[in-house]
């Protein structure tokens, strides 16, 4: 039987997925902290044991997987509208979903990104956001790892994001024209447009 595969970073789902496995993970490691201390102080009637100082050094990580929850848990789940609009019109493009992207500004939420030639589509649903400064943190990104300059737009509203992508995926070939790329041995195979969304989520929770 094939194994199923869990949603990654950049899949439909990751976000539901990373926060039930976030959740169990410091769920695991704090009852295994309590569940140490509780042993220790059995045995020796005694806070002062090594059983209390394992349990104090197994928080830390425990606490640093409590942050990484908080984070995910922050993160609102895709409209379903929004994947089958992206899917349907863009599917055959490289395209990816739920991506947090993350600056020392701050970070912004991504619904969905379509990438096409020279072209970053994007749509956010947040209310509010540094969507300028995004854009512009995407193309340095983009530009200091050898991509040159693509052109990064983040849409608020659906329609017009669904417009945009519709004009991609009309004639994907006419916004390719001209450009090259060679991957690295790391990514060999990779396309240019694999390569600007693998710096996506590089960049993204």
């Amino acid at each position: 039987m094939e194994k199923k595969k869990h949603p990654g970073k950049g899949d439909y789902g990751y976000y539901a997925y990373e926060k039930k496995k976030r959740i169990g993970i410091v769920c695991l490691l704090f009852g295994i902290c309590l569940g140490i201390y509780i042993t220790g102080l059995i045995m020796t009637h005694t806070n002062k044991n090594m059983f209390s100082l394992v349990a104090i050094l197994g928080v830390l990580p425990a606490a640093k997987w409590a942050t990484e929850m908080i984070m995910i848990l922050l993160q609102k789940d895709i409209d379903p509208e929004v994947y089958e609009i992206t899917e349907k019109i863009a599917g055959a493009l490289t395209h990816g979903y739920e991506l947090c992207i993350t600056a020392y500004e701050g970070r912004l939420a991504l619904d969905a990104v379509v990438i096409c030639g020279n072209f970053v589509v994007c749509y956010s649903s947040a209310e509010k956001g540094r969507f300028e400064l995004m854009e512009t943190h995407m193309r340095k990104i983009f530009h200091g790892n050898g991509l040159g300059n693509p052109t990064v737009k983040i849409f608020r509203r659906l329609d017009q994001y669904k417009e945009r992508i519709s004009q991609l995926a009309a004639d994907p070939e006419k916004y390719r024209e001209g450009l090259k790329y060679t991957p690295d041995e790391q990514h060999e195979g990779e396309s240019r447009e694999e390569a600007l969304l693998r710096l996506i989520r590089n960049i993204s929770l």
